[in-house]
């Protein structure tokens, strides 16, 4: 029989080991909203990490408004830079170029960590960003590892990342996208979220972020296609 702990960690660890580190986010708040709390852990070990944002984010306002949520999003968690690829809101597809230029980007940046939503997601441009990035990762192949992280669903994790020490400021930085914390309360849900996975931890974790961290040969198994499909 399986136990618990053969399914979800019972160890929290505080950091996500890396030399370098490259997030794609699909609108500007995945990056936070998803994973600010390994951000901001790889920033205090020194860790440089970069953020791409592939649309424009149009779906849910103004672009320009959204792009500088992000950027004072960015100036508190301190990482290295930010771009805008400006692809269309909800029409994310994981296209031969755009999976071409992923590439292009983990190759010039020398990352050996990626991060990108989980194919369990439920926003389209999310499981096509998925996608894309799943197969430029496979593509590349090892030593580069992809870290699925949750936004809008959860997933089934490999480990699980303490970020107690990093709430305040990630609380902080989900408080710089006012535009879309009016339209739902993004930032109670995923407090929620991270609070839900300190389920298996002890008392001293009071948030945690979920990822599923695979190599090449791991997410070649996966059949991301066929999850970012149904």
């Amino acid at each position: 029989n399986m136990l618990e702990s053969d399914l979800i960690p019972y160890q929290a660890v505080s950091t996500i080991d890396a030399q370098a580190v490259l997030v794609f986010a699909p609108h500007p708040d995945d990056e936070v909203f998803g994973c600010s709390g390994a951000i901001h852990a790889h920033v205090m070990s020194g860790i440089k990490v970069h953020v791409v944002v592939l649309t424009d984010g149009v779906a849910g306002g103004d672009p320009n408004l959204r792009q500088k949520e992000s950027q004072m999003a960015k100036k508190l968690l301190g990482y290295e830079s930010l771009q805008f690829w400006g692809l269309p809101d909800r029409c994310l597809q994981a296209s031969q170029s755009l999976q071409e230029r992923i590439r292009n980007e983990i190759r010039s940046l020398g990352v050996d960590l990626i991060y990108a939503p989980s194919p369990w997601e439920i926003h389209p441009d999310h499981r096509q960003a998925s996608l894309a990035v799943s197969q430029a990762v496979i593509d590349i192949g090892g030593p580069l590892k992809l870290a699925y992280f949750e936004v809008g669903a959860p997933l089934r994790p490999n480990t699980l990342l303490d970020i107690t020490a990093h709430k305040g400021l990630k609380d902080a930085a989900m408080a710089c996208f006012h535009s879309q914390q009016i339209q739902q309360d993004y930032a109670k849900h995923i407090q929620a979220l991270n609070v839900y996975r300190t389920y298996t931890q002890d008392s001293s974790v009071i948030a945690a972020e979920a990822y599923l961290i695979l190599n090449d040969k791991q997410l070649s198994l996966l059949k991301v296609q066929d999850l970012s499909q149904t």
